[in-house]
């Protein structure tokens, strides 16, 4: 008899798990297909397979999602939140460009379509849901789906765009310059007027040295458009310029 509800007990704890692990799975999907993705990935087929053979991951700030050095399993697909695509060399970052919601990582595409080595390293800036997409589907439903096809080609564009102005901003801008657009773009992706920011993460984020960005900053703050605290920022007038 004893054995009997230590085995009943055992049995009801495993169906109480597989009852909680699939609602929360099916709670994830419910939230993916309420995004803009869901609307943008028109076919069935499509749809289908990306709610069966994907999986949707919350994961907090400051998470290391992609590495440098490593194959590639999963293509990240930002649903939500914001993460940093940055190349490393030493204890120095290059920060290459952002992912918003919407939009995923095209290097590790690239890569995983090559099965090459990741180049990059991605990081979640903020608390952050993805739709985890195995890489080895990506070539099939590029061919296969003309929505995914679109998908991909406007990250191209996207992500040229970007590194155009990256490269645009070093050529041809003042560091002063580029720093104050940095604080503002920080200020309009967090809906935040405090940017939880080091003045070395700062530097590394603009290719140059920590001692220049604090300078810099000390000059906005004693003009009175930003308040320094330890290990944030807060911005008190927006355009800074």
């Amino acid at each position: 008899m004893v054995i009997y509800l230590v085995i009943t007990f055992i049995y009801g704890i495993e169906i109480f798990v597989l009852y909680l692990v699939t609602n929360i799975h099916l709670l994830h999907l419910m939230e993916f297909n309420s995004s803009n993705l869901w609307k943008f990935f028109t076919e069935d087929e499509l749809r289908n397979k990306l709610l069966n053979d994907c999986e949707v991951a919350k994961i907090p700030a400051k998470t290391l999602i992609l590495d440098e050095g490593k194959y590639i399993k999963i293509i990240p697909i930002l649903i939500s939140g914001r993460v940093k695509v940055f190349r490393q060399e030493g204890i120095r970052e290059i920060l290459l460009y952002h992912i918003n919601p919407d939009e995923s990582c095209i290097i590790s595409i690239s890569s995983s379509l090559k099965n090459e080595k990741s180049q990059v390293r991605a990081v979640t800036e903020k608390d952050s849901e993805i739709l985890m997409v195995p890489s080895r589907y990506i070539a099939e439903w590029q061919k296969h789906f003309p929505s995914f096809n679109d998908f991909i080609l406007n990250l191209y564009k996207t992500r040229f765009d970007d590194i155009l102005t990256a490269f645009n901003a070093i050529a041809f801008q003042k560091i002063d310059e580029r720093l104050i657009h940095y604080l503002e773009n920080k200020v309009s992706a967090n809906q935040n007027k405090i940017i939880p920011a080091t003045h070395q993460a700062i530097a590394d984020e603009l290719g140059t040295a920590r001692e220049t960005v604090s300078r810099l900053l000390k000059k906005l703050e004693h003009e009175k458009k930003i308040t320094l605290s330890r290990g944030s920022i807060e911005i008190h007038k927006n355009p800074l310029m």
